[in-house]
């Protein structure tokens, strides 16, 4: 662990992906429930993210074709994509469905 990465490994397959803890999705409720012993029923699949879901100056992040995680600020919001500003001189504008949105601690 570092100060803004952690590296996961997978003895298995002796691979490993660092990634910044604005990635880590914390397991959702019902996956802490089924750990526990209670019955295990398929998770219904979470409404894809609209245009409706992120507004000018939110925080989000999204993988790029080399499924690097890029995590930057909304700009502007178009009809089919948002404007993302990455901080590093690079604009990006990305469909809804592949944004998740990120919270600062």
């Amino acid at each position: 662990m570092k100060d803004t990465q952690v590296v996961l490994q997978d003895l298995r397959e002796r691979r490993e992906w660092k990634l910044p803890y604005t990635a880590i999705e914390p397991p959702s409720a019902q996956a802490g429930r089924a750990e526990q012993g209670a019955a295990a029923q398929p998770e219904p699949s979470a409404p894809k993210p609209t245009r409706e879901d992120f507004r000018r100056g939110d925080k989000v992040a999204f993988e790029d074709k080399y499924l690097q995680t890029v995590v930057g600020t909304v700009v502007r919001i178009n009809e089919r994509t948002a404007t993302i500003d990455a901080g590093d001189g690079n604009t990006w504008r990305v469909g809804y469905a592949l944004l998740r949105r990120v919270l600062d601690i």
